[in-house]
């Protein structure tokens, strides 16, 4: 397999130009006037919004949309019609959005397809090929195996492969369709460094975008892409990001001049109705990093006191958020764009995590002032964990269960021969030994009892359990022993019966080890508050129990490990063994909730379950 060997490319001419071209399906031109040019070794980016055209002109270079009206040259060759295998040959090769890839099937396998089918000697040569692909992995720092399957990929690995499969054919030509934004951090600047070597090689690269800060980088050129049309083509120096966002979103008319005026005053008047409902939270700050201009969104967002035109960036955040001051400190200090992710911030009073990007201003030579936006990724950085825990959990759960079992065997012989013992040693000290062992095998049995739990993934609905009477008898249960312990106990119910479809015993059991937990935080006394209510979420309604408490909390770097079987944040002879949350989360997920856990403001920490809720008596 020879890799990103050098197409043929004619050096004096174009590689792809169209000229006036329109396109679309039907009698619904998507595309009306598009002129491009790309050169060879080009990397060409296109960013529009939504609707723009972007997929439609992808499908069109690809052969898989016919051209209706203009002309479209490839190498100086005209071609009206090309279809998608004469594009192939023509060593144009697309990656669009929908990532087709056979999950059945290996990494190498996928990457070699379709020169797998056509090349039969491919079954002769299997650990060969393997060898070379591993090789190609491992070269650009990628490091899933060549043999693993598909379907066994995370999502942003499945995308490397899908876009190394068209690197490896060393097209003339590689258009990505919006691909690229899909991928994490950590492996986009691992594709970008692919890329740049196959740009290094002589490929002309077509990218279709919304932006262009993750691919600034590696741009020669981009192009406007608005309503079906181009509006400007410029070098990626000459770009000025504030009319780059207005030129991509507006609603301007198509007379309207495209180009900002050079004063900075006067460019974020002309700029302010378009950037002010842009669905960003948007800041514009001068040289001085005092804030000129925050959008509705940002408003919102960060809720400043005051006029913010008298604040200052470092106004909108919080003292709290010293590492990401510190960051967009450094990119304004330094002039440049930069992106940061996963940031923790605080905004508005309340705890998030952000991508901050910042895009610098310069009118010539002149730096005028940044940009700064800023996204918040909370909902989806909390899926996410959600997911890693998950993985976690039935990766543990699956030897947890065989553990299980292995220990269960010998467990019951050994109580046999005791039981043997007790009936036929008749000495006192003897027997005292016995029922000692007895004690420590029955701790050990219950441990195992609770690893068959939490392994157990087995969906059994009985019974219809009411949220509110459940807890109000478990408070019940265990007032004495608050009482003792001088501890408040508090029940804010929702207004009516909540109803969900589970075993009465597991959904105790979970509300049991959240008590258990809160009563070990609370040591020398303290409160513990319960709220039920009711929400809809994607049609379906979703009962929801809030358990707070102000003991000690959870340290923040383990806030992601308390649903680990055997974590605990106690030591001690009143240690347990760190299962109860792991049973608790197993229970959860299995009647398809939800368990989450967060330091509370000030003290303690909070525990919020989600499930399905049947129905809600009176609604």
């Amino acid at each position: 397999m020879k890799l990103l060997r050098p197409p043929d490319v004619d050096p004096g001419g174009t590689v792809l130009r169209l000229e006036d071209v329109g396109c679309g399906v039907g009698r619904m031109h998507t595309l009306r006037n598009v002129n491009l040019d790309i050169g060879p070794a080009e990397f060409h980016v296109v960013v529009g919004d939504h609707g723009a055209g972007k997929s439609t002109l992808a499908n069109l270079t690809a052969g898989l949309l016919k051209l209706h009206s203009g002309r479209r040259f490839i190498n100086g060759t005209s071609y009206f019609n090309l279809n998608r295998r004469e594009a192939r040959k023509l060593k144009i090769e697309l990656v669009c959005q929908d990532i087709h890839l056979i999950d059945c099937l290996t990494v190498t396998e996928n990457l070699l397809i379709p020169d797998l089918i056509s090349n039969r000697a491919f079954l002769f040569k299997r650990r060969d090929y393997h060898m070379e692909c591993r090789e190609v992995l491992e070269a650009f720092g990628f490091d899933f195996p060549s043999d693993v399957l598909v379907q066994e990929l995370r999502p942003s690995e499945r995308i490397i492969v899908y876009v190394l499969r068209s690197v490896l054919r060393t097209p003339q030509l590689l258009v990505l369709d919006t691909i690229l934004e899909q991928l994490s951090a950590e492996d986009l600047q691992k594709v970008l460094q692919v890329l740049k070597v196959l740009k290094d090689k002589g490929t002309s690269i077509l990218c279709l975008a919304h932006g262009i800060d993750e691919v600034a980088s590696l741009a020669d050129r981009v192009t406007i892409l608005r309503n079906g049309r181009t509006i400007v083509t410029e070098s990626i120096e000459d770009v000025d990001k504030v009319n780059l966002i207005r030129l991509c979103y507006s609603q301007l008319t198509e007379g309207r001049e495209t180009r900002g005026t050079r004063e900075f005053y006067q460019l974020l008047r002309y700029n302010e109705a378009i950037l002010q409902k842009l669905p960003i939270n948007l800041v514009v700050a001068d040289n001085d990093n005092r804030i000129k201009m925050l959008n509705d969104h940002g408003r919102d967002y960060f809720k400043p006191v005051g006029d913010f035109r008298n604040l200052f960036v470092d106004d909108l955040f919080s003292s709290d958020d010293g590492e990401a001051l510190r960051l967009i400190q450094s990119a304004f200090e330094e002039k440049r764009e930069a992106a940061f992710y996963a940031v923790p911030i605080t905004a508005g009073g309340r705890q998030a995590t952000v991508n901050i990007k910042i895009l610098p201003i310069a009118d010539g030579a002149f730096f005028i002032g940044n940009i700064l936006t800023v996204e918040d990724i909370s909902k989806q950085e909390a899926l996410r964990q959600q997911l890693t825990m998950t993985e976690k959990l039935a990766s543990v759960g699956i030897l947890s269960a065989g553990v299980a079992h292995e220990i269960n065997n010998p467990l019951e012989i050994i109580y046999n021969h005791l039981n043997y013992l007790k009936f036929n040693i008749g000495t006192e000290q003897a027997g005292e030994t016995i029922e000692f062992i007895e004690e420590e095998l029955e701790d050990i049995r219950q441990i195992v009892s609770n690893l068959i739990s939490f392994s157990d993934r087995t969906r059994v609905v009985i019974e219809e359990v009411d949220i509110n009477e459940l807890i109000s008898s478990i408070i019940a249960l265990l007032g004495i022993d608050a009482r003792r312990r001088n501890i408040d106990i508090g029940f804010l119910p929702a207004d009516r019966p909540v109803v969900i479809e589970a075993r009465k015993n597991e959904i105790k059991q979970v509300i049991l080890n959240l008590f258990r937990n809160s009563f070990e935080a609370a040591e020398g006394g303290g409160c513990i508050r319960i709220r039920t209510d009711m929400f809809e979420e994607r049609g379906r309604r979703i009962a929801r129990i809030r358990f707070m408490d102000d003991g000690c909390g959870i340290p923040e770097e383990n806030l992601g490990n308390v649903f680990l079987p055997f974590y605990s944040s106690k030591f001690g002879k009143d240690a347990n063994m760190g299962l109860g949350l792991s049973v608790s989360y197993g229970i959860i997920s299995k009647y398809d909730g939800s368990i989450t856990v967060r330091n509370r403001a000030g003290r303690g920490c909070e525990f919020t379950i989600q499930l399905p809720c049947l129905r809600c008596v009176g609604a």
